[in-house]
């Protein structure tokens, strides 16, 4: 039985799919490297030359909105958050090849947490703990 997320499975994301899309969308962008950064429960990211990234959703048909809320709400959070996080920079819209919006942001270095073994757990928790401190606030008017 397929759930109502999946029933719509975007086509393969590939390297030439994700160039034809920035090539529409941000022309200027069409020439910087394009690989596979990491895949998670609903989106890939790639990463678009050395600072840029491609968020796009590869396991849900239900991406468009909450693309659409980070663009918004995610610049004004992340000048508050104790770690760097991603900065949605623009929206790629759903087209004949790709049926779903995807995104474009800021690429942060470093490994996914559950890639990397914390050596420092104190360190570590703590970090952790400051970031969802901080993330933790009433939601702005509007939100």
């Amino acid at each position: 039985m397929t759930s109502p997320d999946t029933a719509t499975a975007p086509p393969d994301i590939t390297e030439g799919l994700l160039r034809h899309l920035v090539r529409e969308r941000f022309p200027h962008l069409a020439e910087l490297p394009i690989r596979l950064g990491a895949r998670g429960w609903d989106y890939q990211v790639w990463r678009l030359g050395g600072e840029l990234a491609l968020r796009v959703p590869w396991a849900t048909r239900r991406a468009d909105e909450p693309l659409r809320d980070e663009l918004a709400w995610v610049p004004a959070l992340a000048g508050r958050l104790p770690l760097p996080v991603p900065r949605p920079q623009a929206i790629g819209e759903p087209s004949a090849r790709f049926p779903h919006a995807w995104m474009l942001t800021t690429w942060v270095p470093g490994e996914p947490a559950d890639h990397a073994p914390a050596t420092d757990g104190r360190a570590t928790s703590t970090a952790l703990a400051a970031f969802l401190l901080a993330l933790h606030r009433p939601a702005p008017a509007g939100a």
